[in-house]
């Protein structure tokens, strides 16, 4: 999918998960994770040179920009995606180049790149600024892990497919919808989401959900929504 897909549908997807919990979480880490959702939405596309995280311009915002986009971006592709496709290229050889949905789009690579991306938030904070860890780069990370494994599952529904279990398998799970032909479901996705959310926000105050249950209703609306739009890429078929 293109950047404005990929954005729209993995913040939307976020909106679900974190709309029961708007009236209990500090704002600030809802700042930070939806950003990091935003970043992560884009990063795996750091193995392509034509990505919009390399881009100012931010994707579907009419002309806005965002100068720190090609900060990370740039950032991800030599700081993190260059140094964490070294093991793949010496167990896979030619198979674990680089190269555009290849180790970044896998979940061993989105995973890595987290933790790696962790690590340098870290060592910036704690050595350079003396910024202690506090839970605002906890809810950016989670964002950001959240953000890049809704990228893999959004490319799952387009013909190139992703192969999530590489290097152990080069099997890609695949869909039938085309970048760029125009599809519709991608904006049904997106908007299906935004619906889901508004409804799980306004639950919780007029109390339509049991208290005990509601803080974990947006990732099972979430996780039973993917089902769906898998089911409707034709994932497999």
């Amino acid at each position: 999918m293109n950047g404005n897909e990929h954005i729209t549908i993995s913040l939307a997807t976020a909106a679900v998960v974190l709309a029961p919990w708007l009236w209990s979480i500090h704002p600030a880490w809802l700042i930070a994770a939806i950003f990091g959702v935003f970043i992560g939405a884009l990063a795996p596309d750091a193995d392509a040179n034509d990505s919009a995280i390399f881009h100012t311009r931010i994707p579907g915002a009419r002309g806005k920009r965002l100068l720190i986009l090609p900060v990370f971006g740039y950032g991800i592709r030599y700081l993190i995606y260059y140094p964490i496709s070294l093991p793949f290229i010496i167990l896979c050889g030619e198979r674990g180049m680089p190269r555009h949905r290849g180790v970044l789009h896998s979940l061993i690579g989105v995973v890595l790149m987290t933790a790696l991306l962790g690590f340098y938030a870290w060592a910036i904070g704690a050595i350079v600024f003396a910024i202690p860890w506090d839970t605002g780069f906890t809810g950016f990370l989670l964002g950001f892990l959240g953000g890049a494994v809704g990228h893999l599952l959004e490319d799952s529904c387009t013909r190139s497919g992703v192969a999530w279990f590489f290097p152990l398998s080069d099997h890609r799970t695949k869909g039938k919808i085309v970048t760029g032909s125009g599809d519709l479901r991608p904006t049904v996705y997106a908007a299906s989401m935004c619906a889901v959310a508004f409804g799980l926000a306004a639950a919780g105050p007029v109390g339509l959900v049991p208290a005990d249950f509601y803080p974990w209703t947006g990732a099972v609306a979430a996780c039973l929504l993917w089902c769906l739009f898998l089911i409707t890429a034709r994932i497999g078929r």
